[in-house]
């Protein structure tokens, strides 16, 4: 398990899936979360295990639990490239007194630190949709930037948005974190 202050990390369970579940079936969430509202709302909750809890398709997916132990959000990553030491990761955050308060980032750090130095990633790539600002910022925080855009890639109540590339190298996190970094090293 995975820890920060305020949150920690472990591998999805299937007694995760009703709250993720009900997260999915929110028109608001899924706006934020991917853009794709209602297509994810259309989901059984069968279809939703099976995509979270199967890893077979090559994804990693972990569950971000608050101080409480509660089940907030998912993370991981796909789209590994095991010779370019790559992959693209997420963050969601579900509930939403939990939004807005430093969650997600503090679960993105801890996550792309554990990939940069457990899994010796070189590279980690992630998208979201351009009207997504609060998830920008919080990717800049953890040190993300902005490389590219695919214009008009999402379409999101009947309009079209671009999706926002970014991404980071191992040592722009080590210069960026650099003393979190050595201090955590020594632990």
């Amino acid at each position: 398990m995975l820890q920060g202050k305020k949150i920690r990390i472990r591998a999805l369970e299937e007694a995760d899936i009703e709250g993720i579940y009900n997260w999915y079936n929110d028109q608001e969430f899924n706006l934020w979360a991917s853009g794709a509202w209602p297509l994810n709302t259309l989901k059984s909750k069968e279809e939703l295990a099976e995509k979270l809890l199967d890893q077979l398709d090559g994804g990693h997916r972990y569950a971000v639990l608050s101080e409480d132990l509660a089940v907030i959000g998912t993370i991981g990553f796909r789209d590994l490239n095991i010779a370019a030491r790559s992959a693209v990761i997420y963050v969601n955050i579900g509930p939403r007194e939990y939004w807005g308060k430093g969650y997600g980032t503090e679960a993105l750090m801890i996550f792309v630190k554990y990939l940069f130095y457990q899994w010796n990633f070189h590279r980690l790539s992630l998208d979201t949709w351009d009207g997504n600002n609060r998830a920008i910022r919080a990717y800049k925080k953890v040190g993300f930037k902005i490389e590219g855009r695919q214009r008009e890639a999402y379409y999101i109540l009947g309009e079209y948005h671009d999706a926002v590339l970014m991404g980071m190298l191992k040592h722009e996190f080590q210069l960026l974190h650099k003393e979190q970094c050595l201090h955590n090293s020594k632990e």
